[in-house]
């Protein structure tokens, strides 16, 4: 089914029919994550040189710990001590 078909036929649909149609697209999203998650915990470990995109651009560090969707990674900040940052686990790349 193309992208097309599939809001014709949204638009067609009900209240309730939507209310279903959206719980089964978040479930579908969130599953895709931890599946994601999954992958990357597996992948990462303490001490690996990561980077990342987030509000503040361009960022690298080091992670200090990885949890079950996110990981501790800190960041030395020119002049500054180290800061450390909650970072999800599928924004980082090892660099």
């Amino acid at each position: 089914m193309q992208l097309h078909e599939a809001l014709q036929m949204i638009s067609g649909m009900n209240e309730s029919e939507l209310h279903d149609l959206n719980r089964a697209v978040i479930m579908q999203i969130k599953d895709r994550r931890n599946r994601d998650a999954r992958q990357k915990r597996c992948t990462l470990k303490a001490g690996d040189k990561v980077c990342w995109t987030g509000r503040n651009g361009y960022t690298e560090g080091t992670i200090r710990r990885v949890k079950r969707k996110k990981a501790i990674v800190e960041v030395l900040n020119i002049g500054k001590n180290g800061s450390s940052w909650d970072v999800p686990l599928n924004m980082l790349h090892i660099v």
